[in-house]
């Protein structure tokens, strides 16, 4: 019987053959890219000759149940489809203006090619769909008729409005803030309580306070010790590339020859940059 020690060792492999391997997968995932569909996301619509836009039924001033001003976002996707040589359909969802979680909304790619009217661009927003830079911020203000620093002593309206927003954590910085704010059940409430005294401050989501702030040429600031703050921008599906270039080419020539600043004037869209009482945020739009 031999010894143990008395047998080779196997031979080894060359490593050459390792490499081998290494470049033959990697070919095969190159490979794998070149066989997928190619994107005709933008081919599909205009090959219809109509964008369908899932919206909010109801989100002012971004969607508004008035023909003659159907809401900022409405006009900003009519203005884009037509940039596109489109026709917009808008196709209303009562779902997306009640949080910020699109897999709760129950939109599908076939009902819709875009996402709009106040689509706040979360990280459970962005998990799920592609968009475009935004455009526009919500969060948690506070308009008034003049600059305040802070809210102590003051006489507070708050309306929720309709966003997603965090009531419970608002809340719950409010008092510990000693502030007990009054509840007002319309937008049009908080801004005649501002008119006539009844409130020296108004909060509510951002959109809603910059309409308010903007109609009557008064103060908006974010609200202070509130981080929820976020852009908004128009949604689309994952993958869409070539739909998503003419989006954003799209945009952009609407800002540049101004039809975008027009739209925040019409809607009394007033702008917006530091916290109540100083401070400032990240440019969100």
């Amino acid at each position: 019987m031999a010894s143990p020690q008395g047998r080779k060792p196997p031979p080894s492999r060359p490593r050459w053959l390792g490499d081998l391997g290494t470049l033959a997968i990697i070919g095969a995932l190159f490979g794998a890219v070149y066989l997928l569909p190619p994107d005709n996301s933008f081919e599909a619509v205009e090959k219809a000759g109509r964008i369908t836009a899932c919206m909010p039924t109801l989100y002012p001033p971004l969607v508004t149940a008035d023909p003659a001003e159907p809401g900022f976002d409405v006009e900003l996707m009519g203005l884009i489809a037509e940039q596109l040589g489109l026709r917009l359909t808008v196709l209303p969802n009562a779902a997306m203006a009640k949080d910020f979680n699109p897999r709760s909304w129950r939109v599908t790619r076939a009902q819709c090619q875009v996402l709009a009217g106040g689509i706040a661009l979360t990280t459970p927003v962005l998990s799920y769909l592609d968009a475009t830079a935004p455009y526009l911020s919500t969060g948690w203000a506070v308009v008034s008729k003049e600059p305040l620093a802070n809210l102590e002593d003051k006489s507070i309206g708050f309306y929720a409005g309709l966003s997603g927003l965090d009531r419970v954590a608002l809340s719950r910085q409010l008092r510990a803030m000693g502030l007990r704010p009054r509840i007002v059940n319309s937008a049009e409430a908080l801004e005649q309580g501002l008119s006539d005294g009844t409130f020296d401050v108004g909060i509510s989501e951002a959109l809603v306070a910059r309409q308010i702030a903007g109609a009557n040429d008064w103060s908006v600031a974010w609200a202070p010790g509130v981080e929820e703050r976020y852009p908004i921008g128009i949604g689309l599906w994952k993958g869409d590339l070539t739909l998503k270039r003419k989006l954003v080419s799209a945009l952009g020539q609407l800002e540049a020859d101004g039809s975008l600043d027009a739209l925040k004037q019409k809607y009394d869209i007033a702008d917006i940059g530091g916290v109540m009482g100083g401070g400032a945020v990240p440019d969100l739009e």
